[in-house]
Order: C-alpha cells, then sequence, then structure tokens
C-alpha cells in the first residue's frame, strides 16, 4: 500500500457513533439504488437486542469513515458479507485490509464459509471482493407470488408429507442430502459444508421451527423434503428449500410441491410466497412463473471457502 493511503488510516471494528454511516456505506450508500429505510430498520433492529454489529467493520482517517463492511456470522458455519462500500477518492486497497479482518475473524469463529450478494444498489463490491479472493458463482433470482395470483389447485393424492419431528435425525438428514444430488442450484456449493450446517441455518431462518418442515413420499417411498418459513411480521410464508431424490425427477411432482406450498400459504391467510432460484436453473425458474411467481430482485452470488484444502488465494 503506497504511503498515501496508509498515512493516518485506522482500521477495526466499528465505534457506536459510527453504525450508521458504516451500514450506508457497505450497503450501497453514496449510490442512488441505496435505501436509507434499511439502514434505519437495521438500527432499529440493533437497539431491539434482534442483531449485533459485531462484525461491523470500518477504515477510517481521522473522523472520517473511508470504507466499511459488516461480516455476519450465522448459523450453520457461514457468514455473510454485506458489502464493501469504499468512498471513490480512497484505494482498493483500503478495502483489501477489511476485507483480511473480516476473514480472519470468520476463520476464528469456525466459519467454513463466507458468502455475499451484490446488487445493483452497491455494483463495485464485486470487484473488491474478486480482490480478496471470492469467487463470483451465478445470479440469484428472488421470486415471489402474491395471495391474489396464485395459480393453483389443491394438492392431490399424488405425493403425500409428513411433519419433521427432528432435524437431526439420521435418515432426514440422509434424505437431505440426497436431494443434492446433481442439484441445479448452485452446484459450486457441494461439499463446501456439512449439510447438517446446512440444516442448522435453514433452522435459524424458520424462527428456530420445524412447524412448516416436512418429509415428502411418493407411493410410500420418501421422495424429498419442504422447508418452509412463516414470517408472520410480514404476513409472508417463505419457500427456503425443496428438492426432490433422483429417483423421482421427472414426475412432474415438483408441480405437487407447489400446490401444496400455495395451499398452506392460504390456510395461514399469507399476503405472499418467497423463494430464490440459481438462474441457471431453468426448470424451476419455469416452474415457479407457471404457478403465479416473479422476479423481485437479483443478486450475484460470490462465494469464499474457509475450509482447510479450500481456500482461495488473494
Amino acid at each position: 500500500m503506497d504511503a498515501e493511503h496508509t498515512n493516518h488510516l485506522e482500521v477495526g471494528l466499528a465505534l457506536p457513533e459510527h453504525y450508521g454511516a458504516a451500514l450506508w456505506m457497505a450497503t450501497g450508500g453514496r449510490t442512488r439504488l441505496a435505501s436509507r429505510g434499511r439502514v434505519t430498520a437495521l438500527l432499529a433492529a440493533e437497539k431491539q437486542g434482534k442483531i449485533h454489529f459485531n462484525g461491523l467493520y470500518t477504515a477510517k482517517r481521522g473522523k472520517r469513515i473511508v470504507a466499511s463492511l459488516w461480516c455476519l456470522n450465522q448459523p450453520g458455519r457461514i457468514a455473510t458479507i454485506w458489502g464493501p462500500g469504499r468512498l471513490p477518492s480512497e484505494s482498493e486497497c483500503t478495502v483489501d485490509t477489511l476485507l483480511r479482518e473480516a476473514i480472519e475473524k470468520a476463520t476464528e469463529q469456525g466459519c467454513h464459509l463466507i458468502q455475499s450478494l451484490v446488487g445493483a444498489d452497491n455494483p463495485g463490491a464485486g470487484e473488491l471482493l474478486s480482490r480478496g479472493g471470492f469467487r463470483p458463482i451465478t445470479i440469484l433470482d428472488t421470486l415471489q407470488a402474491y395471495s391474489d395470483e396464485f395459480y393453483a389447485e389443491a394438492p392431490s393424492q399424488e405425493l403425500q408429507w409428513t411433519v419433521c419431528e427432528d432435524r437431526r435425525d439420521p435418515s432426514y438428514v440422509d434424505l437431505v442430502a440426497q436431494t443434492y444430488v446433481d442439484s441445479l442450484d448452485c452446484p459450486e456449493l457441494d461439499g463446501l459444508r456439512e449439510i447438517e450446517d446446512v440444516l442448522d441455518g435453514y433452522f435459524a431462518t424458520s424462527g428456530q421451527s420445524t412447524e412448516y418442515w416436512f418429509q415428502l413420499h411418493h407411493r410410500g417411498v420418501p421422495a424429498g423434503v419442504l422447508i418452509l418459513a412463516h414470517h408472520q411480521d410480514a404476513n409472508q410464508l417463505e419457500l427456503i428449500y425443496f428438492g426432490l431424490v433422483p429417483a423421482v425427477r421427472g414426475r412432474k411432482l415438483g408441480g405437487e410441491v407447489l400446490r401444496l406450498v400455495i395451499d398452506i400459504a392460504r390456510q395461514l391467510d399469507c399476503q405472499s410466497v418467497v423463494t430464490g432460484a440459481d438462474q441457471r436453473n431453468l426448470p424451476a425458474l419455469s416452474l415457479y412463473r407457471r404457478f403465479g411467481f416473479h422476479q423481485v430482485d437479483s443478486k450475484q452470488l460470490y462465494l469464499l471457502s474457509l475450509r482447510r484444502g479450500n481456500m482461495a488465494v488473494a
């Protein structure tokens, strides 16, 4: 790093009085698509004890924040980075230092993977992440269907389902693992995390409840899994994951799964159903559109593996 950009540079965790400015920069501040409402909501959630900013890093010159990122450690040995963001006049090397700090801390905390979703609100973050060893994987679409747009009849008897009583049951874990075989959704993730860790992440997203976790059966044989979360505050049902084992694919059972999802949403009187899909997974996208889902957001997924033997080199 040249002298111009090392003089008086201070890198470390954000002070409480800098939370707002740091979040604003990390989430795309200074771009016309950045949302002040998002920062306000995050600050309110922190005051209520719902989240913490232990991984919010800043680079300062004097009292001025010149770069920031938020590395959020999550259940399932995964961390998510928001940002990084920087002032246009600030060197990329400053962000390199921030990323090294965040990666080192995530590694110390036992994370196996760091992900980042880069959208139009912070377009420069992708290049900065790539400098730090992250790989661009794919574009993930967020899809949503509203209750008055549901295109589905009630589910038939083609599939049967039972509620998951124990997410750690070996037979359930094995069934989930089978659904990942030859998956078209982010196959690059295969082998980067243990299935148990993935389920821990799903469990956190589900509000630590398996009330809407199902094991699917076809003609009496385990056929797949469906994992949902009911977000009552947003009056929304989230389709976190569904997968079928290879032996039953190609039998149009995906449509039966979505009929079940929509039927549950109707029973809960949800305003909408939301999910996500890899843009490369054309069969899944076609299925969702057939049932009234439409794209509401798209973000580029970046990954950095922290497991030994998989470490990327910056």
